[in-house]
C-alpha cells in the first residue's frame, strides 16, 4: 500500500457530476426530507464544508464559539440523512441510472472533516470555560452532552442530536417492518380462505387420515420447484395414481392436483408471512469454501462517515486446501504465543487521521487499542481516505476471494465509503462476505444466552476461546492483523468440527457452494411516465 505525498483531491469536486443522476432516483433523504440537490452542489468538498476557520478553532479566539457550532451541527445533520440514504438508492438502482458511488464518498470525506471541526469547537468552549462535556449512552448512540458552567450561556441548541436521529430511524424501520409483516399475514389469509372456498378445507390434507406433516419433502428445497408442486410418489401418505382408482377416500386426480397446486401456494405464502430469520444468516459459509482473505479494521469511531480508518490487518487462510507451499512461514504477530497456523501472505498497515483529529485525541482508543492517534499524523501515516493506491490494492484483494471478518458489517460499511470502486464492485457481485458472528451465534452451541448477552456472547474474544484460538487468560488485541488471525483459526477449527458432526453448512439448513453474503440478482423495472434521465 503506498505513500501519497502528491494528493489529487479533483475527484472530489468531479464527484458532484453525478448530482444529476441522483437526483433522478432519489428525492428524500433518510428522515423523508426533501433533498436540495443545489445545495449539495454547492458545497466545497475539497477545501471544508464548515463555517469556521482555523482561527476560529483556537481558545480566545473573536468569533462567537457557539454560533459557529450551531451552523456546522446543522450542516452535519443535513449532509448526514443524505448520506444514510444513498446506500439502499445505489443498491437498489436495479436500471442502474446512477453510474458510481462516488459521490457518497465524496460527501463522506468532508464530513469527517467538518466532524473534526466539530470536536475542535466543543473544545474550545470546554477551553473557555463555557461548558463542560459528559458522554451519554442513549439507547443506539454515545453521544456528548454540553452541560453550561457560565450564567448566561445556551447550549439547548448546540446539542448534538445523533441519538435521536438514529434512534428514531431505527423506530420508524421497525414501523415499516411491522406494517410489510401484517400485509404479509394479510396476503396469506387471503390465499388461505379463497383456495378454502374454492378447493374445500386444506388443513387436513386430501386424505383425512394422512398427517398433516407425511410428506417426507415437505420444507426440503425440492418441495417447490420454480413455484409448482412436486408430488412425492414415494410417499404412502399421498395418493398415488394407482391408488385413486381403488381408494374410496381418495379424491380424484384432477381435484387432487389443484389441492396440490393450492397447498403449494399455502407453503409459499406462509413461508413469506413468517417472520424473517436472523438476517446475519446471509452471511454464512458453504460447504466448499476453502480460500479466504480474513481483515479487521480499527477505527477511531464507529460511524464511517466521521471517523478514520487507522489500522488493516489481512492475511489468507484455505478453510479445504493445504497452505500453498510457496507461502511464507514464520510471521511474528503482536502475542508471541500465535502461532501461523495455516495462515499466509500476512499484511498490517498503519493510517493516520487529520491533524485535527489529532489534536483532538482519543484516550479510549489508545485503552481499546494501545494506538494514540495524536501520534498519527504526518508522511508516515497517509489517510486512507485520501490514499488511492491503498485502495485499489485492497479492492483487488477484496474482490479475489470471499473475504471473512467478524460482525462484518462494520468492515462493508467503512468499505463502501472509502474504498474507491468497492460498492461499485459490491453491487454487481464481484465481492463475497462472510462472517463469523452469526457462525458464533447460530452453529456454536457454546454460545449460551446470558442476562448481558441475550443471543449468548458472540464477541469475537468468545469465540476465539471457545475455539481454541485464543487463551482463556488472555484477551482480544483489538489490533487488525492479531484479531483477524484468531479469527480465522476459530473459523477453520469450527468448519472442521461442524464436518466432522454433519451441521452447519453439512447440516440440513446448509448452504451448498461458498456461501456468504453476494448480489446475484439484477432486477429491471418499466416505469411509466418516466422522466428522461439526464447525465453530466
Amino acid at each position: 500500500m503506498g505513500n501519497n505525498s502528491n494528493i489529487d483531491r479533483s475527484w472530489l469536486t468531479s464527484a458532484k457530476e453525478s448530482i444529476s443522476q441522483w437526483s433522478y432516483i432519489m428525492l428524500k433523504d433518510a428522515d423523508n426530507n426533501d433533498i436540495d440537490w443545489d445545495w449539495v452542489r454547492s458545497l466545497d468538498l475539497e477545501h471544508g464544508i464548515g463555517v469556521a476557520k482555523p482561527e476560529d478553532l483556537e481558545p480566545g479566539a473573536d468569533s462567537s464559539v457557539h454560533d459557529l457550532l450551531k451552523a456546522d451541527l446543522a450542516i452535519r445533520d443535513r449532509l448526514e440523512a443524505i448520506i444514510a440514504k444513498m446506500s439502499m438508492v445505489f443498491m437498489r438502482d436495479f436500471d442502474r441510472h446512477i453510474k458510481t458511488y462516488e459521490l457518497p464518498r465524496a460527501l463522506a470525506y468532508a464530513n469527517r472533516r467538518l466532524n473534526d471541526q466539530i470536536v475542535l469547537l466543543r473544545d474550545r468552549g470546554v477551553a473557555e470555560g463555557l461548558w463542560t462535556i459528559t458522554d451519554e449512552d442513549r439507547q443506539r448512540v454515545t453521544v456528548p452532552v454540553l452541560t453550561a458552567v457560565k450564567d448566561g450561556v445556551v447550549v439547548d441548541d448546540i446539542q448534538d442530536h445523533t441519538a435521536e436521529i438514529v434512534n428514531a430511524r431505527a423506530e420508524q424501520r421497525k414501523t415499516d417492518r411491522a406494517a410489510r409483516d401484517a400485509a404479509r399475514h394479510h396476503r396469506q389469509m387471503a390465499l388461505f380462505d379463497a383456495d378454502e372456498v374454492k378447493y374445500g378445507s386444506v388443513e387436513a390434507g386430501p386424505d383425512e387420515s394422512a398427517p398433516a406433516d407425511s410428506s417426507s419433502d415437505a420444507g426440503s428445497p425440492d418441495y417447490l420447484v420454480e413455484g409448482q408442486p412436486v408430488i412425492n410418489d414415494d410417499n404412502p401418505a399421498v395418493p398415488g395414481t394407482e391408488q385413486v382408482a381403488v381408494d374410496e377416500t381418495a379424491v380424484s386426480e384432477p381435484s387432487f392436483a389443484r389441492f396440490r397446486h393450492a397447498a403449494a401456494q399455502h407453503v409459499a405464502s406462509r413461508q413469506s408471512a413468517e417472520a424473517k430469520e436472523y438476517w446475519r444468516a446471509v452471511f454464512l459459509p458453504g460447504r466448499d469454501v476453502d480460500k479466504v482473505m480474513g481483515i479487521d479494521l480499527e477505527t477511531n469511531g464507529t460511524e464511517p462517515y466521521r471517523t478514520y480508518i487507522i489500522d488493516v490487518g489481512f492475511e489468507y487462510m484455505n478453510m479445504k486446501s493445504p497452505r500453498p507451499t510457496d507461502a511464507s512461514a514464520g510471521y511474528h504477530y503482536d502475542k508471541d504465543y500465535y502461532q501461523d497456523g495455516d495462515a499466509y501472505d500476512q499484511h498490517r498497515f498503519s493510517f493516520g487521521v487529520t491533524p485535527e483529529a489529532a489534536r483532538h485525541g482519543n484516550p479510549f482508543i489508545i485503552q481499546l487499542t494501545g494506538i494514540d492517534v495524536s501520534q498519527r499524523v504526518g508522511d508516515e501515516y497517509p489517510l486512507f481516505d485520501e490514499d488511492a493506491q491503498a485502495q485499489a490494492d485492497l479492492l483487488n484483494r477484496l474482490t479475489s476471494q470471499p473475504f471473512v471478518a467478524h460482525m462484518a458489517t462494520f468492515e462493508h460499511s467503512f468499505f463502501m465509503l472509502n474504498v474507491a470502486g468497492y460498492a461499485e464492485a459490491y453491487r454487481n457481485g464481484h465481492v463475497t462476505i462472510i462472517d463469523t458472528l452469526p457462525m458464533s451465534r447460530l452453529w456454536d452451541e457454546g454460545s449460551i444466552p446470558c442476562e448481558g448477552h441475550p443471543d449468548g456472547d458472540n464477541t469475537l474474544d468468545a469465540y476465539a476461546k471457545r475455539q481454541g484460538a485464543l487463551r482463556e487468560d488472555d484477551a482480544e488485541r483489538h489490533l487488525g492483523l492479531e484479531d483477524t488471525h484468531i479469527m480465522l483459526l476459530a473459523m477453520k477449527h469450527h468448519l472442521t468440527q461442524l464436518k466432522a458432526e454433519a451441521r452447519g453448512p453439512w447440516g440440513p439448513d446448509g448452504k451448498a457452494g461458498v456461501g456468504g453474503k453476494r448480489i446475484t440478482k439484477k432486477r429491471h423495472f418499466v416505469r411509466h411516465e418516466r422522466r428522461t434521465p439526464i447525465y453530466d
